[in-house]
């Protein structure tokens, strides 16, 4: 099998596939990062406190890179940080009025998204790539 050739498939379609998400927020004004992770922080914090470390492992990205997603989305009114009773050292986020507004546009544009991944490919097929990507997954482990 060409490892090789398979992998950068794969890269190119994360590259496609980041582009083709990036279209359904082309009218907001938020790019799809800050949406993804609005409709996260709003669909999280209905349940509990949300940190940033839950984005961090949610985005799959550094602590650095996610501080300034906070920042950007604090600076345009869409979240506040709020102290904690147990430290005030730490802060939760929690979503703006701005932000619930905004958030069933976010959510309905993300489930047309992922709809349109999969139109045309059958329930027999999208097993057996679920069945790849959970074993990928635990090579990486």
């Amino acid at each position: 099998m060409d490892y090789k050739r398979l992998t950068g498939k794969q890269e190119r379609l994360n590259r496609l596939m980041n582009l083709h998400f990036s279209s359904f927020f082309t009218d907001l004004p938020l790019t799809n990062t800050q949406a993804l992770t609005l409709e996260f922080i709003v669909e999280k914090a209905q349940y509990g406190e949300v940190y940033q470390k839950d984005l961090e492992v949610f985005l799959s990205i550094r602590g650095s890179s996610v501080t300034s997603l906070i920042n950007n989305l604090e600076r345009d009114g869409y979240i506040r940080r709020e102290p904690v009773a147990f430290d005030g050292r730490y802060k939760h986020l929690a979503p703006t009025e701005k932000a619930l507004k905004l958030k069933p546009v976010i959510s309905e544009r993300i489930d047309r998204y992922m709809e349109s991944l999969f139109v045309g490919i059958s329930d027999e097929d999208l097993k057996v790539f679920e069945s790849v990507l959970e074993k990928m997954a635990d090579n990486i482990k």
